[in-house]
């Protein structure tokens, strides 16, 4: 019975030119969206190739000089972009994806572009995930605004249920017949995401995430099937039905967003990356400043030094006094910057729960977050690729310390030269994204809130009936 209905309103939909007009406009947005793709890639891939090549080898063939002017140097470090962007781009078109890394400085991404706001950024960007998670609401919502209150309206639902069909048999083979089309959607969306994945030769990671992302957007399309179907069932007539499942579309997938955000930046406000790079200097400053030959904090470290191996003048040091300097101002600049971000990020973990609590009255939003997240394009894979390189820069330019201190005499300080077979001994950047094993726990809060929303849409649906007169 239940495939039996699924079939017959599959056959009046395609009567229809509703469904004759959408399918193949949503066709051509998912090519138009596979051709953008596809070239920023290409263009992408070609261009971080070719400078990452360019860097190591200009590294490499620094010449004969100066530890640290070898770090003042500096080397670049790429993010290679995840294989899924084309399904979520993610926070991607927002930031870069190249750090510089040198000597006593941090050069983090403007976090404030992407630091909050990942959810709506999408309204702007058309991707895979803008398709879905966007204008594929409104097609479900054209399709099946009047399956059951057209029905009504026309007098047909009276005529079902006195044949001996129940309510709940007639919606559930409605809403099998949208969830029919919806996968076809998904089908064609996600055939194209496999064709990239196939390309780019991905791990089985990739792969499970590939899965987990389509059972993610298949439950966000049984959700939005629910309500369309709950509305149009408590709805006086068709006009009504479509007004009111176009309201909620837009409170919840724009309105309630954009708002979300808006509020949490207002109760927890983020500095401009600016003024963070000053409020850094200024905490720096309060500890110490190594080329201030009276700063009372490197005096101190002096004295213990010179305690530690027994000698009167930093000239009598059997390592090189000013190497040491630049280390322990290295350590300290560091520790000051990761002190200042930690309340920077807590800021920002704050405006993700305030984020969060709203997602329990949008679908929308904590399927966007969960699909950034699994798709390798969220804030927090930004932050780990950002740590990671913070960790070798840090690496990096201790090892260029400890050459000056051992290998460069303080008395010839200024005109010693170090050979460059050292640059090419350094260790190089190696990183490695997270592995969905390690996210999952992150992920199960929205999981849940997910599932939640799906079984209340389930059982509102089930005690529901239909005002008819027999």
């Amino acid at each position: 019975m239940l495939f039996t209905i699924a079939r017959h309103e599959l056959v009046e939909q395609w009567r229809h030119k509703t469904l004759k007009i959408l399918l193949p406009l949503m066709l051509m947005l998912t090519v138009l969206v596979a051709f953008s793709h596809w070239q920023q890639q290409q263009d992408f891939i070609a261009v971080q190739q070719q400078w990452q090549e360019t860097n190591d080898a200009k590294w490499e063939a620094q010449p004969d000089r100066h530890p640290h002017r070898a770090a003042h140097y500096g080397a670049m470090v790429f993010r290679v972009i995840s294989p899924l962007s084309f399904i979520d781009a993610g926070v991607n078109p927002f930031v870069g994806n190249v750090l510089f890394l040198e000597a006593h400085r941090q050069n983090s991404s403007q976090f404030k572009q992407y630091l909050s706001s990942h959810s709506y950024m999408q309204l702007g960007y058309l991707s895979g995930a803008t398709l879905i998670l966007v204008v594929w609401p409104l097609v479900l919502i054209a399709l099946a605004y009047k399956s059951i209150s057209g029905e009504r309206q026309q007098g047909t639902l009276r005529q079902v249920i006195a044949l001996g069909v129940s309510f709940r048999q007639l919606i559930v083979g409605k809403a099998l017949a949208f969830l029919f089309i919806s996968l076809l959607f998904l089908a064609l969306v996600f055939s194209v995401a496999a064709m990239f994945l196939v390309l780019g030769e991905a791990s089985g990671d990739v792969y499970a995430r590939f899965a987990m992302l389509f059972s993610l957007y298949f439950l966000y399309c049984m959700i939005w099937i629910g309500l369309t179907l709950l509305v149009s069932t408590l709805a006086q007539g068709n006009n009504q039905s479509l007004s009111s499942s176009l309201l909620l579309w837009l409170v919840m997938v724009v309105v309630l967003p954009k708002l979300a955000y808006a509020v949490a930046e207002w109760r927890y406000p983020l500095p401009d990356k600016a003024v963070f790079d000053i409020q850094t200097t200024q905490a720096v400053a309060k500890v110490g400043d190594s080329h201030d030959p009276d700063d009372p904090y490197f005096n101190d470290f002096r004295e213990k030094t010179l305690q530690a191996y027994g000698v009167d003048r930093v000239e009598d040091l059997p390592v090189n006094w000013k190497g040491l300097l630049m280390q322990e101002g290295e350590r300290i600049t560091s520790e000051v910057f990761e002190q200042q971000y930690e309340q920077l990020l807590a800021q920002i973990a704050k405006q993700n729960a305030w984020v969060s609590g709203l997602s329990l009255i949008s679908p929308y939003l904590v399927t966007s977050r969960l699909s950034n997240q699994l798709s390798g394009t969220s804030y927090e894979h930004i932050r780990e690729f950002e740590q990671a390189a913070e960790a070798y820069r840090y690496q990096l330019i201790q090892s260029l310390n400890d050459i000056h201190i051992h290998e460069v005499d303080l008395a010839k300080d200024r005109e010693t030269r170090i050979s460059q077979s050292h640059w090419s001994e350094l260790a190089k950047f190696d990183y490695e994204a997270t592995k969905l094993k390690q996210e999952w726990p992150t992920m199960a809060a929205s999981v849940a809130v997910i599932m939640v929303w799906f079984l209340c849409l389930l059982a509102a649906i089930t005690l529901t009936r239909p005002k008819v007169s027999l």
